[in-house]
């Protein structure tokens, strides 16, 4: 992934599904920075009331104008491209819905 994104080129698509309120989309946006390589990223949550926060987030926070946040449910979510690098916390969902 680093050979073929450099700095200063192309962004690495990175979708985190499930991104609740944020914490692996901002882990994501740190190495981005950390890395000095750019990422296109796609924030997929189902929940309402996270979807709120995570707009908040790319309005008010530094970095954040590189996350797409797209309502609804992984599953069903069509990706407008392939992603370079998936990630998901799946556990606090089925912690919640247990």
């Amino acid at each position: 992934l680093c050979q073929r994104h450099q700095p200063g080129g192309e962004p690495a698509v990175v979708m985190v599904v499930g991104a609740g309120r944020g914490p692996l989309v901002a882990a994501t946006l740190r190495a981005s920075a950390a890395s000095g390589r750019r990422v296109r990223a796609f924030a997929v949550e189902k929940n309402p009331n996270a979807v709120v926060t995570l707009r908040g987030r790319c309005a008010t926070e530094a970095g954040w104008d590189a996350v797409t946040v797209v309502p609804g449910d992984m599953r069903e979510w069509e990706a407008p491209v392939l992603a370079d690098l998936l990630v998901s916390e799946l556990l606090g969902s089925w912690g919640d819905n247990e």
